[in-house]
């Protein structure tokens, strides 16, 4: 047998030999074009900035648009010439965009939609309602003042527009607003009886509708002659209590549309007016049951008046209803920005882009100096610390009919600008057909994200639900992630307006081997009023893609 010595010393020389190879195979690593000498964790260039890309066209200007599903948004301009054209030459004035091809499908419409408003019913069908005057010759269509459009959202490319002759609102409304209420029919507020550069007294319809109608008809609303000349497409929003937040020109209320009563009178908003022709956005922020659904409104934006050469505004406004005493906390809006476009992400944070620096709402040389740097705005940190900048920017400007759109993957969608009639491609600032999409930094945080399945089409308010969740690497069992489960409503958007938009956090409870989460619908329809929203499950700031869930006050209501 060999000795003890000898084994030791084999040992000691085996053990030599593997140390000068590790040496050798590190320094082989040092000039090695294939050696990463840092930690393997995924890291993207995007992950601070986002991603802006421009993938399709959209054939017809998008003065309107809405999501209809996982998969198709609704888009709606006036009648006009458009690069979309039927066979018979004449240029459609909507079509249906496939967010999966980049493509889109003509849609024939038989009333002019200039400048019209929009929202769903909580049966799933969207309405579109009002417009403008006939068009003739070669983009066809009748008078659109007090018409109501029908459309049923499908997947399979077969929904067209239905339009009834005898089915139309009382009055001629240009520059509606469309709210979704709690019953799950539609509010329709103020407008013009035709077509100006701003609101006058002697156009204004001072009041509101229901679609389908009610009883009560027609009901007149003073506070629209108190807020005039800026007026049209106010602000509205559907708050906790059943009431409704009104907004318009410098003034809002809080208002008991059912009994046609202003419950509470709240201060001016500082500043310049915020409403057309001096746009700004508004936003109500994400309802919580972690603060009882307390309810915050942003508005940003504007312009001091109506002048081609007019300063934009650079000031956010921003009021808590649950005070005994609201009042408007000011905050900078980063960027001077006229007519912006405010959308909820996924997270609860919110999205800002396009709109411009100079001018006023309206054609032909109102608006100047495109603002192309987007913003992400964070209502859960504190002033001077919820502002998002650096993203990354676009240079096609977005201005006049403009529109944007969160989409379920996380993405936002963003199209449109027509600041020019007749539309012109060649134009200084020209009619806008191209399409980008914007990735926010959370697409870019980590490798992978969060998938969701087993979610169901439907459920009723207060209805507890489970659906199944692979969180990847994001997390492991046994680990403590941070999970967020929301409801996110992207709305009708048009002229920086973005009807019936809403956020809900929604209260949830994931199984210990974090796979399944059991989900709580929002308690009634005065949260969330019935109808479709994209449910987003987010594990540390991460989304799995939206999937779409109706809330219902009885599933039998959905009629898509």
């Amino acid at each position: 047998m060999r000795s003890l010595a000898w084994t030791v010393a084999l040992v000691a020389l085996l053990g030599a030999s593997t140390q000068a190879q590790k040496e050798q195979k590190e320094e082989r690593r040092d000039f090695s074009p294939f050696y990463w000498s840092q930690s393997q964790q995924f890291m993207s260039p995007y992950a601070s900035t986002g991603k802006m890309e421009q993938i399709g066209r959209t054939g017809v200007a998008a003065m309107h648009a809405t999501l209809l599903n996982e998969n198709k948004i609704l888009i709606i301009d006036k009648a006009e010439w458009n690069e979309a054209q039927f066979d018979s030459g004449q240029s459609a004035f909507s079509v249906e965009y496939d967010l999966e091809t980049n493509d889109y499908r003509l849609l024939p419409l038989e009333t002019n939609t200039f400048c019209s408003g929009g929202g769903f019913l909580g049966n799933g069908t969207f309405i579109s309602t009002g417009g403008g005057e006939r068009v003739g010759r070669t983009w066809k269509a009748a008078p659109g003042w007090q018409s109501i459009r029908h459309f049923n959202p499908s997947l399979d490319g077969s929904s067209e527009w239905n339009e009834f002759t005898t089915g139309k609102m009382v009055e001629n409304r240009w520059y509606p607003t469309v709210e979704t209420l709690p019953e799950g029919d539609l509010f329709i507020i103020g407008g013009s009886i035709k077509g100006a550069a701003v609101n006058r007294d002697e156009i204004n319809v001072p009041s509101y509708e229901f679609w389908p109608p009610r009883s009560q008809g027609i009901v007149d609303m003073p506070f629209l002659n108190e807020t005039m000349p800026y007026n049209l497409y106010p602000f509205t929003f559907v708050l906790p209590d059943g009431n409704m937040f009104i907004f318009a020109n410098n003034q809002s209320i809080i208002f008991d549309y059912n009994n046609n009563k202003v419950v509470k009178r709240l201060p001016d908003i500082p500043g310049v007016p915020r409403s057309y022709p001096l746009t700004g956005g508004a936003l109500m922020l994400p309802l919580d049951p972690a603060n009882d659904y307390n309810v915050e409104i942003l508005i940003c934006g504007g312009s001091e008046k109506m002048k081609n050469n007019a300063v934009a505004d650079d000031t956010c406004g921003r009021i808590n209803l649950g005070d005994e005493n609201p009042q408007w906390e000011m905050d900078t809006f980063v960027h001077k920005r006229l007519m912006p476009d405010g959308v909820f992400l996924p997270d609860g944070t919110i999205f800002w882009a396009n709109g411009c620096q100079r001018g006023w709402a309206g054609y032909n040389g109102r608006n100047h100096d495109p603002t192309f740097e987007p913003l992400i705005y964070n209502p859960d940190e504190k002033k001077g610390e919820r502002w998002t900048t650096g993203l990354a920017d676009t240079n096609i400007a977005r201005m006049y009919h403009s529109v944007a759109l969160t989409i379920p993957d996380g993405r936002v969608w963003i199209a449109g600008s027509n600041s020019v009639s007749p539309p012109d491609v060649l134009a200084e600032y020209p009619t806008e057909f191209r399409v980008e999409y914007y990735s926010p930094p959370y697409l870019f945080k980590s490798a992978t994200r969060p998938l969701i399945s087993h979610v169901p089409r439907a459920v009723t308010y207060g209805q507890s639900f489970d659906i199944l969740v692979n969180l990847g690497e994001l997390a492991q069992a046994g680990s403590d992630p941070e999970i967020k489960v929301a409801l996110l409503r992207p709305g009708f958007s048009t002229h920086s307006m973005h009807m019936s938009q809403r956020y809900v956090v929604l209260k949830h409870t994931i199984d210990t081997d974090l796979q399944s989460i059991t989900i709580e619908a929002p308690p009634n329809a005065n949260i969330f009023p019935p109808g479709s929203g994209f449910l987003y499950v987010l594990c540390n700031g991460v989304p799995a893609k939206g999937a779409e869930l109706f809330v219902e006050h009885n599933v039998e209501d959905l009629m898509i």
